[in-house]
């Protein structure tokens, strides 16, 4: 018997054009996506060596200029009948000087350049102003920037701006942190004066601004002068009102001071990370405005206050770890080479050192790249429930054992690893207990 062919029908014999087109366009278009991410992948990595390239001439290049400029000042004195040089000869001898490091010939030709300039040239003024900075010879370097007072210009404008940031700089690196604050409250009073401000460095600015006066209250508090402290924490909390650790320090210093400010400043803080705030001095603060209520015949507030502290507790207990109230043990530590990639495993133990049972605890152990705050891997644990408390004064929890998944490829790249451990009864306020690098004297070759 002979085979009877199946004919298929006709229109499964063939794709349609508008298929065959279809199909075209979508593998064109898979290609062109592949193609055009692997081109951003190669620019980006491309960009990125450019600019550590261009980092490393600049220093290079730096060094270059100081030990050259050293040559040619050393051979003859360059400020010789300087007086009768052009302006554009005057301020390059002063450059030079200044690469090389002498910064009084380099002052002497900048007030000479100073004086040749044409108006509205502040080239000179501003060498000068830098190079009496240096020397710390502030009073000078002031009576520069105010000799010269166009505000409507804009060279003139920058020239201040960037003056009095780097007077306040150098305040700052030799311990005068309110001079500090000062000369950069100049800078922003005039950077404002811009159109157009540039983001990053109006708020570089702001971050000096604070920086400085947070050190000088810090002065201020150790030398017993609390009152002086708060006036210049409430300086640095107008520029950064959000800022925690500003308004902790008002509340610490308060609850001395004023114990119901410090209650209204700690009330805020709770709210945002209990896990960081003395829970003892808050506890205080407390009890100290319900004594105030007291005596001012308020009975009904005392009660809330004296409520508080007992709510707090309950609080605390039940939502907060704190740093000091547990120790963390690596009983062992291994990284496993397997091939060519390493595999990490520890073992650890938590400790209670309070004097309270701890019947919730979880801890999270966050493998990230040391200079990255993004982890790379997270392992999560339970480790303390009502069933296997942790008990006070000194309870241990057994092993907990932790795995990564994570395969790291190189040693050199493991090097630049480190592992956080948070623990925390509430998700919402992890303490961060420990952060280690991995031990290295644990790689199993």
């Amino acid at each position: 018997m002979t085979k009877e062919k199946i004919k298929k029908p006709r229109f499964e014999q063939k794709k349609s054009l508008i298929k065959i087109i279809t199909e075209y366009a979508r593998t064109a278009g898979i290609s062109f996506l592949v193609a055009l991410i692997f081109t951003l992948l190669l620019s980006f990595h491309a960009r990125n060596e450019m600019i550590r390239n261009l980092y490393t001439n600049v220093h290079k290049q730096q060094e270059i200029d100081t030990k050259l400029a050293k040559q040619l000042v050393s051979q003859s004195d360059l400020t010789k009948d300087l007086r009768k040089k052009r302006y554009a000869v005057v301020i390059q001898v002063g450059m030079l000087y200044e690469a090389a490091g002498d910064l009084q010939k380099a002052q002497f030709a900048y007030e000479i350049a100073r004086d040749k300039a044409r108006q509205g040239i502040y080239t000179p003024y501003y060498r000068l102003a830098r190079v009496l900075i240096a020397q710390e010879k502030f009073n000078e370097a002031r009576e520069i920037l105010k000799s010269v007072k166009d505000l409507n210009n804009k060279s003139l404008i920058k020239f201040k701006t960037r003056s009095y940031i780097e007077m306040g700089d150098k305040y700052y690196s030799i311990g005068k942190f309110l001079s500090a604050a000062k000369s950069y409250e100049k800078s922003k009073y005039y950077y404002d004066k811009f159109a157009k401000n540039d983001k990053v460095v109006a708020e570089a600015i702001i971050d000096r601004i604070v920086k400085a006066y947070v050190e000088t209250a810090d002065v201020m508090v150790k030398s017993g002068l609390n009152s002086d402290g708060v006036r210049f924490l409430k300086k640095a909390e107008h520029y950064r009102p959000d800022n925690f650790n500003i308004r902790y320090k008002l509340a610490i210093i308060y609850s001395d001071l004023d114990p119901v400010k410090s209650v209204e400043y700690f009330e805020s803080l709770m709210k945002e990370r209990p896990q960081d705030i003395d829970y003892g001095v808050y506890s205080k603060a407390l009890m100290k405005s319900a004594n105030i209520a007291d005596w001012e015949g308020k009975p009904t507030q005392a009660k809330f206050y004296r409520y508080k502290i007992h709510s707090l507790d309950i609080y605390v207990n039940n939502k907060v770890v704190y740093k000091n109230d547990v120790e963390i043990y690596l009983d062992s530590f291994s990284v496993r080479k397997i091939w060519l990639k390493y595999r990490l495993r520890g073992k650890y133990r938590i400790k209670n050192t309070s004097h309270t049972d701890i019947v919730n605890l979880n801890a999270d152990f966050v493998l990230r790249h040391k200079k990255k705050e993004k982890p790379i891997e997270t392992v999560s644990v339970k480790c303390v429930t009502k069933n296997t408390p942790l008990f006070s004064n000194g309870g241990v929890t057994a092993e907990i054992p932790v795995v990564f998944d994570k395969n790291i490829f190189t040693k050199k790249e493991l090097e630049q690893y480190v592992i956080d451990i948070y623990l925390y009864k509430d998700e919402k306020f992890k303490t961060m207990i420990s952060s280690m690098r991995v031990p290295l004297k644990s790689v199993n070759n």
